[in-house]
């Protein structure tokens, strides 16, 4: 009696994608960000920093992937 294969293509569902896992968003990373954003020099790379501490505070808890 041999054993039944599976193919992971029958268990995987065509959507799912891999993605590497690039960083936890906690509280400590915002603050990061915004503590690059006080310290940029150029008036375009602030504005940028807290936009992207802020958009970023709104999903603390998840993964940021790649």
């Amino acid at each position: 009696m041999g054993k039944k294969r599976v193919n992971k293509k029958d268990l995987v569902p065509q959507t799912m994608r891999k993605y590497i896992v690039a960083q936890e968003i906690t509280s400590d990373f915002v603050l990061e960000i915004y503590e690059k954003a006080k310290r940029a020099r150029s008036e375009k790379k602030k504005t940028e920093y807290l936009a992207l501490a802020e958009k970023l505070s709104k999903h603390i808890g998840k993964l940021l992937v790649e």
